[in-house]
């Protein structure tokens, strides 16, 4: 049957639409939504909220501990994006991360002031309009009869007002009791506060909405003490071998991803290897195949107390009595 390329747009552009709006209801914690549910793998999209993010004025902390929890919780966060105070530009991002990515994260612009206009975005980005939620206006009221004056009080309650089809997650602090104020979501969308301190405790006590039991990444790294261009053909082997699209065929392997990463302060190493990946044993297999085909002698053992092993070191040499010229006898 013909189809023209019009239709075919069409129904793709349909079909991408499908994603976006899906109830909240069907969002799974344990699935990518717009993912075949044979693939255990769950991404995760980050949006960072701030004009002074993008002016330099300071310094984001958010996204690197969101990526790192998110790890552990068994998601993969695909990208991380930073955009500013304005709503046109908010929406547009949301829209589509949110038919992208499994979970949307957003950090920032959640608050009384001028420039908090995250929910508005969101908002914007779903075709849907702003409302006043009547929890969240008996939450922010509550507080607004705290000794504020009137003018605070009508500033907060722009916290209460949230696109129409928002929901709220409480979370647990490490006692099993609810935290006072919640998380607002809307379809996949996940609406944090800038403050890393509120953002740091809101995503550990709503952990159980992210995890995703079908995976668990291990991680592992080697300290090599030599030049990244005498490592990189045994590098280019493990990748050859074990990451991804262009491993050694294997329909049972799965990913290990390999980073190399200089270090030009350290006196102890040079390039500092990392191994990802969702099985443990094949990370472990990645590790054994680079400590055979890494130059002889350049992997180093990790040392977390340098000074004290100094200071052994120091001490076993002046008593053996051998010349300092000797020292690379010794081992660390």
């Amino acid at each position: 049957m013909y189809c023209s390329p019009r239709i075919l747009g069409s129904a793709f552009r349909v079909k991408r639409l499908s994603c976006q709006l899906l109830p909240m209801d069907t969002v799974r914690t344990d699935s990518n939504s717009c993912e075949e549910q044979t693939n255990p793998i769950v991404t995760a999209g980050i949006i960072i909220i701030g004009d002074e993010i993008l002016k330099g004025q300071t310094q984001d902390t958010n996204s690197f501990f969101m990526c790192r929890t998110l790890r552990s919780l068994g998601v993969q966060v695909a990208k991380v994006s930073v955009v500013g105070d304005e709503v046109g530009a908010i929406a547009e991002e949301v829209a589509g991360f949110s038919g992208r990515y499994g979970h949307v994260l957003t950090a920032g612009g959640v608050g009384p002031t001028h420039d908090d206009v995250t929910f508005a975005g969101v908002a914007r980005a779903f075709g849907e309009g702003l409302l006043t939620h009547p929890e969240l206006a008996a939450l922010v009221g509550g507080w607004a009869g705290q000794g504020q004056g009137q003018g605070q009080g009508q500033a907060a309650m722009k916290l209460a007002r949230v696109p129409a089809s928002a929901r709220l997650h409480y979370g647990r602090d490490g006692g099993g009791g609810r935290l006072p104020y919640p998380v607002v979501s809307v379809r996949n969308v996940y609406l944090f506060p800038g403050v890393p301190a509120l953002l740091r405790r809101a995503l550990e006590a709503l952990a159980y909405l992210f995890r995703n039991a079908a995976v668990r990444y291990s991680a592992a790294e080697l300290l090599v003490d030599a030049e990244e261009a005498a490592i990189a053909p045994a590098l280019e082997r493990a990748q050859r071998r074990f990451a991804g699209a262009g491993a050694e065929p294997n329909r049972h392997r799965r990913h290990v991803s390999l980073g190399s990463y200089p270090d030009w302060t350290s006196n102890y190493f040079r390039v500092k290897v990392r191994l990802d990946g969702e099985s443990e044993e094949e990370v472990r297999e990645a590790r054994d195949f680079l400590l055979e085909t890494l130059p002889a002698g350049s992997v180093v053992a990790p040392e977390t107390e340098p000074v004290a092993v100094s200071a052994r070191e120091v001490y076993a040499l002046a008593r053996s009595g051998t010349s300092p010229s000797q020292r690379s006898e010794y081992t660390v």
